[in-house]
């Protein structure tokens, strides 16, 4: 779509050095009955817009975060519906969001580069049945006042103090004589009230909007005249909605409270509302002001909050009776999979994954709906996986793309959230495990989406950032990273081992997916059979040649060989570490003097190699992703495998992994014949495992295995990818969906599972019966499958099929 014209309409805000929900309103009169209109709206900050009193779309939390330096993402509806003839009212009412905060936090979100006034822009071109066409907009002659909500934030949660019925300035004949007039940004000079940079480019918003998916009935926890504690049965992201019982009458006294909202409830009954990367002395709590003649309702309007309890404190008034609603708001994803199984215990797994996603999904992927609200991009590069098998995810990450590239600097480095307000350059940086996501999600929408236009548009800064880091190439031919396998068992963050295998893996894995993409957009345009790149092997589109970033993938590969693999022992271990030291070392993580709590994880403040303190005997992550990446020389895999099995069963078939090693455990351990042991580590009822934290009645993953501050945090239910990828056995093939593998393990001991993945050929439909070897599956058109079981190998056109083995 074509970029929209910023000249359309003035952004406008209310006056003051910093409004705080201003009401911007225009009333305008229509001489004829309106046919068809489009309302392009938008915010520097959040907006909620209404046309007669009416929501203009279902959207919540609008726009998407971008960097509003570079982009700001404009929502457009159809608005004709809400038109009417004679007197209209178009009325927005704008948040701080993440654009204006003023709550100090570690991520420096209030202080970013950008922060500024909210203000609002907005065009509405209507169609009249008299043929003629009005446009309206921003600009001269709209008015504004303080809005009910005298304070909101993303992290601290919202101040509501009505004066007025909330939504009478919404309708038509409503007396604003009393308003101030709008400032107005002046073209070239910003706002009347102090310069601002040039106009951002207006893009439509991309992905899928923020919307309400459920209410929910909480249970009473505890009741006290100083608190009662509510639970709504199972962590949620969104926010209350509180009203007055119907019996209350307009002439009783204010009801004045205090709402927290907490995952988790403290030793003595009550929520945990404290986050030590909020420097404030509120989080999460709502302060709410019901009058029963005007305003006897309210739910928040610009912000959410993750929580399963929440604590209502009467401040004045009587709270007997006061309805509260627990409300599930989330990216309006669609989701393409569905899992059933004989074992009730997979399908928890599954769809406790699944609503840990859908917990993290407002605009981009998050780390947590609670803690940090951050696009992290390593936990989502571990999760891509379960992310686009589980839902359509092409729209928001189509959007998280571009605002990866926005945020790049000028030496190719990427921060490790997305968007940032100038904060993960260098704090927890560099993390390759992390800012590897970009060439990988790139490839990501090639492969399975077919979105080859993205390698002419991303894939410059893509190569930029893969040169970036080969830049950083010490003597050894290694990239170094300050985080590694976080959150293993023990560990307070980082990785105890040296970081530098798995980020100059990560880095070659993305070289390579580099290559695959580009090799797939060249496909797509006709470049097959021809020489698409110049001489001097850089192809027009400024990518280098697929064969050139595969080199370096090589040279990547062969040096971690070289450091980290012991031939002798068959295995990968730290430079300096006992070659006959085999027995698994103690959970607990190396003591460090030189770490630090930052950014809500832990940084190594030393140089990330493995000078100055005993490397770990053995990790598991450090054989693994050398096995997943098929890294590791044909002569030694078979050694390697065997030391890791030896390892887990020495440890009771536990992991000792992180965020990375359990993204690919089970999926190693089936794809080197044992199913058998990937299913007794995942029905480990002791810790560090999964089993305990569902049978605890979680329906969400912690974020850490001892102690975990959030508890829906997805990064450690990547084995959902195993139950897909191996106990199904669905897997897609290299260049997409026209070939894929269907190849269940049949060593893991479940009875019967099925499966149905919606792809952009149709549905692929499996179903597994292990008992009687009997798998039924359904090819969509244009797809074949190869279909590996024990003792057979077919492949299977479309169609439905019936295999035995």
């Amino acid at each position: 779509m074509p970029d929209i014209d910023p000249a359309l309409a003035r952004w406008i805000t209310a006056p003051g050095e910093d409004p705080q929900n201003p009401l911007l309103r225009m009333s305008f009169e229509l001489a004829s009955p309106p046919v068809a209109a489009r309302l392009l709206v938008t915010g520097l900050g959040t907006f909620r817009a209404y046309l007669n009193g009416a929501p203009i779309s279902d959207g919540l939390l609008d726009p998407g975060l971008t960097d509003p330096r570079r982009r700001v993402q404009v929502c457009e509806v159809d608005a004709a519906e809400l038109l009417t003839r004679g007197e209209n009212v178009l009325g927005i009412e704008l948040g701080r969001g993440f654009h204006a905060t003023t709550t100090p936090n570690e991520w420096r979100w209030h202080l970013a580069p950008w922060r500024g006034p909210v203000r609002a822009w907005a065009r509405l071109r209507i169609d009249l049945a008299d043929g003629t066409t009005r446009a309206l907009s921003t600009g001269e002659g709209w008015r504004t006042r303080p809005g009910p909500v005298v304070f909101d934030s993303m992290y601290e949660g919202e101040t509501f103090a009505p004066t007025e019925d909330p939504a009478a300035w919404r309708l038509p004949g409503y007396d604003d004589a009393g308003w101030a007039p709008v400032l107005v940004d002046r073209p070239g000079s910003g706002s009347r009230r102090a310069q601002r940079s040039a106009e951002p480019l207006l893009v439509r918003q991309v992905q899928e909007p923020v919307v309400v998916r459920e209410e929910l009935l909480p249970t009473l926890v505890s009741s006290t005249p100083q608190r009662v504690v509510l639970d709504m049965g199972r962590v949620i992201a969104g926010w209350c909605r509180f009203t007055l019982p119907a019996e209350v009458g307009p002439w009783a006294p204010p009801v004045e409270f205090v709402a927290r909202h907490g995952e988790k409830l403290l030793a003595d009954g009550t929520v945990d509302d404290v986050n030590q990367h909020i420097h404030t002395d509120r989080f999460q709590q709502d302060r709410v002001l019901l009058q029963p003649a005007f305003a006897r309702s309210f739910a928040p309007r610009h912000s959410y909050k993750g929580f399963r309890y929440v604590q209502l404190e009467p401040l004045s008034g009587d709270l007997a009776g006061l309805q509260v609603t627990g409300v599930l708001a989330h990216a309006d994803l669609r989701e393409v999979s569905r899992l059933s199984s004989s074992d009730p215990y997979l399908e928890q797994f599954d769809a406790a994954m699944r609503a840990s996603l859908l917990n993290n999904m407002h605009h981009v992927p998050t780390d947590t709906p609670i803690q940090e609200k951050n696009g992290w991009t390593g936990d989502a590069l571990t999760a891509l996986a379960a992310m686009t098998t589980s839902f359509d995810m092409r729209r928001m990450l189509r959007k998280w793309l571009a605002d990866q590239v926005d945020g790049q600097r000028a030496d190719g480095s990427l921060a490790v959230i997305s968007p940032n307000p100038d904060w993960g350059y260098d704090e927890l940086s560099p993390a390759p495990e992390w800012t590897c996501l970009l060439p990988t999600l790139l490839d990501e929408m090639v492969t399975e989406y077919g979105e080859v236009g993205l390698v002419a548009l991303h894939g410059p800064a893509a190569a930029s950032y893969l040169a970036h880091e080969l830049s950083r190439r010490d003597q050894e031919g290694l990239i170094s990273g300050v985080l590694g396998d976080y959150l293993s068992p023990g560990s307070p963050g980082p990785a105890p081992e040296d970081k530098r295998l798995s980020g100059s893996l990560f880095v070659a894995r993305a070289l390579r997916s580099l290559a695959h993409a580009v090799d797939l957009a060249t496909l797509e345009s006709g470049g097959a059979g021809g020489d698409p790149w110049t001489a001097s092997g850089e192809s027009i589109e400024g990518v280098p040649d697929p064969e050139a970033l595969r080199a370096d993938a090589t040279a990547l590969e062969e040096a971690v060989n070289a450091v980290f693999l012991d031939p002798v022992a068959g295995r990968y271990r730290d430079p300096g570490t006992l070659e006959d030291s085999t027995a698994p070392e103690d959970s607990a993580a190396p003591e460090d003097s030189g770490t630090r709590a930052e950014g809500g994880r832990a940084n190594t403040a030393d140089s990330p190699g493995p000078a100055g303190a005993a490397a770990p005997a053995y990790r598991q992550t450090s054989n693994l992703l050398p096995l997943a990446f098929g890294t590791v020389p044909p002569e030694h895999v078979e050694a390697v495998v065997a030391n890791l099995v030896a390892d887990i069963e020495a440890r009771g078939d536990h992991h000792d992994c992180g965020h990375i090693g359990v993204r690919f455990l089970l999926p190693v351990l089936s794809a080197h014949g044992h199913g058998e042991l990937a299913w007794r580590v995942l029905n480990s009822p002791t810790a560090p495992g999964w089993k305990a934290w569902l049978e605890a009645g979680n329906s969400t993953f912690m974020e850490m295995w001892e102690n975990p501050r959030s508890c829906s945090h997805y990064f450690m239910g990547t084995p959902a990818t195993w139950l897909h990828e191996w106990v199904v056995g669905l897997r897609r093939g290299p260049d997409g969906w026209r070939d894929f593998v269907v190849e269940p393990d049949p060593r893991v001991p479940v009875a019967h599972i099925a499966f149905s993945r919606e792809t952009d050929l149709g549905e692929i439909v499996i179903e597994v019966v292990r008992e009687e070897r009997v798998m039924t599956l359904v090819v969509p058109e244009g797809a074949r499958a190869r279909v590996l079981l024990p003792g057979t190998e077919k492949v299977c056109e479309a169609g439905r099929h019936v295999v035995t083995w």
